[in-house]
């Protein structure tokens, strides 16, 4: 990611996205564009959400739904159904002048249509090739990704991502753009980010970790726990709240790191499924470790 991701206020993966989420997204090549969007489009349809997509302008909709599908199950049939619709940004504020405001009224207006419908939530995946393609005044798209578009997310029954070609756009927008957004998502799904926390002062040392802990990302996880044993502090803290996979082996090399931290206080928190893994594997029989989970 172009941005600091360490210092984004909530980082996730994007099988973690929330209802009512609006999420910044960015992608270097094509595999990392259609893996997010690949992701996001097809939990929508599982879940039985309406999905608006907002391909790149230049992609004709063939192309777009061979991406998909090379991603997930066929869409054929949600297509037709009108579950999932590939939409022209420009459809939001024609046949008036551009501007982001009408954007905006716009995608308010596909998600009433989609609950009148009979749909409980709705989701849009918004490539931003969109603001070249028709001329928008940057500073303007800044502002709504800032603040503008707060009230279509009030009833959380609307998500957005905003997927954002980093060889498009300047380092600085992209670093505006990601921190004009709540959520931003890890570049790709399947990969892991090991971000500092900060709690407990000097006496603590701690790292999050996001995505997925398995052989893909084994040499990452492995460099994450060495971080936090080479730490001097007293007290040692592993969030895995936001791992959506931790394999047998990432958990095991977990509870080793604990078993050596002779002296101090190794704090491991997890979901409930992490959580009773840890169990499993001895977590009681190391005296100095805490496991905290639901």
């Amino acid at each position: 990611m172009p941005f600091q991701a360490e210092e984004h206020a909530r980082i996730v993966s994007v099988e973690r996205l929330r209802p009512g989420d609006h999420a910044f997204a960015s992608y270097t090549d094509e595999e990392s564009r259609w893996a997010t969007i690949g992701s996001y489009a097809h939990a929508g349809i599982s879940r039985g959400e309406r999905v608006l997509l907002f391909a790149d302008p230049a992609l004709p909709n063939a192309t777009v739904l061979e991406h998909l599908e090379a991603y997930g199950p066929p869409v054929g049939f949600s297509v037709r159904r009108g579950q999932l619709k590939l939409l022209a940004m420009d459809r939001m504020w024609r046949p008036r002048p551009l501007s982001v405001e009408r954007q905006m009224a716009g995608l308010r207006r596909e998600v009433e249509e989609a609950l009148d419908d009979g749909y409980a939530r709705v989701r849009s995946a918004i490539d931003m090739a969109w603001v070249a393609a028709f001329g928008a005044d940057i500073e303007q798209v800044l502002w709504r990704e800032r603040e503008g578009c707060h009230y279509l997310f009030d009833d959380a029954r609307y998500t957005e991502i905003c997927t954002y070609d980093e060889t498009r756009f300047s380092d600085e927008v992209l670093d505006r753009a990601s921190a004009g957004h709540p959520t931003a998502l890890l570049e790709r799904p399947g990969s892991l980010l090991a971000a500092p926390l900060t709690e407990g002062g000097d006496d603590t040392y701690g790292l999050r970790l996001i995505g997925e802990a398995d052989l893909s990302t084994r040499e990452r996880f492995d460099a994450a726990l060495r971080r936090v044993a080479a730490s001097p502090a007293p007290r040692l803290v592993l969030d895995l709240t936001e791992l959506t996979f931790l394999d047998v082996y990432c958990a095991r090399a977990v509870l080793r790191l604990a078993a050596a931290a002779h002296g101090r206080h190794v704090v491991v928190r997890g979901g409930g499924i992490h959580t009773h893994t840890f169990l499993l594997l001895g977590a009681l029989d190391i005296p100095q470790l805490t496991v905290e989970g639901e």
